[in-house]
């Protein structure tokens, strides 16, 4: 592994599923069967996952910086 952040595509790529389906189960997507939900979940807390702050803030046009 490698030693920075872990991302949606190192999730999906030791489960073998698609980074789509790795963000939808995250969400608690209903499309997602709950086995699925449930295993991306234990790696996910497991590697430690969290979203990337950079990716959030473009997404959501908020930087969420004091001051900004």
């Amino acid at each position: 592994m490698r030693s920075t952040q872990i991302t949606i595509k190192d999730i999906a790529r030791i489960l073998g599923i698609s980074p789509s389906t790795v963000s939808r189960a995250l969400k608690d997507h209903p499309d997602i069967n709950a086995d699925t939900k449930k295993a991306v979940n234990e790696l996910a807390g497991k590697l430690k996952y969290r979203p990337n702050a950079v990716a959030l803030s473009l997404k959501n046009s908020r930087s969420y910086t004091i001051g900004a």
